[in-house]
């Protein structure tokens, strides 16, 4: 498969992720692009069979919580019909901000495969398991045999 990592980073620790899954989509034998959103390959992310999307958590301490950057999200290129997953990282407490990420892959037309938070400090946390179900989730989607 042809997979697709956009993010945006406001401290370093989501491109951390971001470069992260990426290198675990490679090991896993598929090919990956991996950009901010300001920067994605338009012809990369149109060829892409699936994609993971990523941003930081904002709000405040106990409440509020929304995708950073969540404009930024919007405006980057539709995926229209691709299996997606969503990655958020955060500090303290992320809330329900997940449901607010699949509302933007839903906008721009992405089937939501769902997603995972990485605490800052723990960012590898899960990450293998996260990106094998997410890959998995897409072939079946697709109807490709893993």
């Amino acid at each position: 498969m042809k997979v697709a990592v956009v993010y945006e980073s406001r401290t370093g620790n989501t491109a951390h992720v971001a470069e992260m899954i990426g290198a675990a989509v490679q090991e896993l034998g598929h090919e990956v692009g991996i950009w901010p959103t300001e920067k994605a390959n338009l012809d990369y992310l149109t060829d892409a069979d699936m994609v993971f999307v990523g941003t930081w958590t904002g709000g405040i301490i106990v409440t509020g919580h929304h995708p950073g950057d969540g404009g930024k999200l919007l405006a980057m290129p539709g995926i229209w019909g691709k299996p997606t997953a969503g990655f958020m990282t955060y500090a303290l407490h992320a809330g329900k901000v997940l449901d607010k990420m699949s509302d933007i892959v839903t906008l721009l037309g992405g089937e939501w495969l769902g997603g995972r938070l990485f605490k800052r400090g723990k960012l590898e946390e899960g990450l293998a398991s996260f990106v094998v179900a997410a890959i998995d989730a897409a072939e079946e989607s697709l109807g490709v045999a893993g």
